[in-house]
């Protein structure tokens, strides 16, 4: 019998789900959600949770959000401490009334689906793609739609049967050759056609990365705040999240290497991070190039819109200091293009190449040939570097304008720091907004009033650091900022009454 003790299985709670945007705070939620199954039995006395940590990473959540749950617990009389450590329920009679659980949307879940997927299902997430603000929304309406159909058709109509019948899966080898002289010419970045595998966009290559090199359980760093959709796919690969610190250098390496000190990979974003916009240091970069490799560890850098620099001088990718061959490179044509379009790839240590090939062959067997096709026409004759041209000059005022009526209009409330690359700033509060609201409250009020941003917040996997807004500009007419902005102060300013 008490051997049976000692090996029961501890319980996981990752299929349970955390509303960011509700007022309730998160540890209420987690105790309110474990106190409605210990009433209602599904939870059983004697239940065994995992340990504090472990529950905090499949969460997205830091380990004192959990303890304090526990504590609430505790005094309930909910929960006990077991002789050897751990955490397990209580004996509570069952006629108690049952408290009225957190509002929680599950709606949207039906079937019978992993406990991982329904907590990616149930996690709330705003992306405000319709808004003037939306921080990752191109703006298509000056892209040279008439070109595109011209190749579109031209591809259509006279296909090429080869790629017809048997495209390979590492992609058209045209287009391979493009992407290499793209990067080479945008980004700094030297690599051979042959290191270059053509995906469904970043999302896609993030997802194919993680399926590839993680196993279950395996840790992963990730940018605290970070982004999101990242976090999903690593979710779904079964990896464990460790979020570390972003601070004005960047990726905290010697945080993540307190924390983590056997990660099997890192996810950043180096030249413009996300959400915050700094640029990781130099000194960063070789300390992180330098762990990795002594380590044996893998990087994911994710080279989140930095074609669009509004400076002249240009941010290295951290692959092009890369001598070990440990960074895996991401890139889309979504923002530069059209995010409909889903076209992206990975340029790859040569080891992977063929690896990552036969992979994505088992998984969706290659990306558009007619696409890619068009693409590689596109790039060939000039015009996605014509349109690149423009729209850095586009979005570059359109950064002025925001910046200059939030200046005007919110001097004391927000401070904007520009940013040499992106579409996207954030404008963090001021003590004194802090004192007279959240920012999820902030964005809800905007919301209502019809201006549609995003907390930044909602990118923390832990208690958030920062408070701000996350705001967009790709889609946002340079002559609409003075009068978008002042609407938001009047809200704002209305809010403290």
């Amino acid at each position: 019998m008490r051997n049976s003790i000692h090996q029961r299985k501890r319980v996981s709670l990752i299929g349970m789900h955390l509303d960011r945007a509700s007022p309730v705070a998160l540890p209420q939620q987690i105790a309110a959600q474990m106190r409605d199954g210990i009433l209602r039995g599904t939870l059983p006395a004697g239940t065994q949770f995992l340990g504090s940590r472990e529950i905090a990473r499949e969460l997205g959540c830091s380990r004192m959000v959990v303890l304090s749950a526990w504590e609430i617990l505790y005094a309930e009389g909910y929960l006990e401490s077991m002789p050897r450590g751990g955490v397990s329920v209580a004996t509570v009679h069952r006629n108690a009334a049952v408290p009225p659980p957190v509002p929680v949307d599950t709606s949207h879940i039906a079937g019978p689906i992993s406990q991982r997927w329904q907590s990616l299902i149930g996690f709330t997430y705003d992306t405000n793609w319709e808004s003037d603000f939306s921080p990752g929304a191109p703006d298509i309406s000056t892209f040279p739609f008439g070109e595109w159909a011209r190749l579109l058709r031209q591809t259509s109509q006279q296909p090429d049967k080869h790629e017809c019948l048997d495209l390979s899966a590492a992609g058209l080898s045209e287009l391979r050759r493009e992407i290499a002289g793209f990067l080479g010419a945008v980004r700094g970045l030297v690599c051979m056609p042959e290191q270059i595998v053509v995906t469904s966009g970043t999302s896609s290559a993030l997802d194919l990365c993680s399926r590839m090199i993680l196993d279950h359980g395996d840790e992963v760093w990730v940018e605290e705040p970070g982004f999101v959709e990242a976090q999903w796919s690593l979710t779904a690969a079964g990896a464990k999240l460790v979020p570390v610190p972003v601070d004005g250098k960047g990726l905290c390496v010697a945080e993540g290497i307190r924390r983590a000190p056997h990660a099997k990979l890192i996810v950043v974003t180096p030249s413009h991070q996300y959400p915050l916009g700094i640029s990781m240091g130099l000194e960063r970069r070789l300390e992180l190039l330098d762990w990795a490799n002594r380590n044996d560890v893998w990087i994911i850098e994710d080279d989140y819109n930095s074609e669009f620099r509004h400076q002249d001088s240009m941010i290295a990718s951290l692959k092009s200091l890369d001598r070990e061959q440990r960074v895996i490179y991401l890139g889309t044509f979504s923002k530069i293009m059209m995010p409909s379009l889903r076209l992206g790839y990975i340029v790859a240590p040569e080891r992977f190449v063929e690896i990552f090939t036969r992979g994505r062959a088992r998984i969706d067997v290659h990306s558009s040939g007619v696409g890619q096709r068009a693409l590689a026409e596109f790039m060939r004759q000039g015009h996605l570097l014509r349109h690149l041209r423009r729209m850095r000059k586009i979005y570059a005022e359109r950064q002025q304008a925001l910046m200059t009526a939030i200046t005007s209009y919110l001097p004391n409330d927000l401070s904007v720091a520009p940013c040499a690359t992106g579409l996207h700033l954030v404008a963090l509060f001021s003590d004194r907004l802090k004192a007279r609201m959240t920012d999820t409250k902030a964005a809800r009020l905007l919301k209502a009033a019809g201006l549609h941003v995003q907390p930044l917040s909602q990118n923390h996997l832990e208690i958030p650091i920062y408070s701000g807004l996350v705001l967009g500009y790709g889609r946002l007419k340079a002559e609409d900022a003075p009068r978008l902005i002042a609407k938001m102060a009047k809200i704002l300013g209305a809010a403290k009454k």
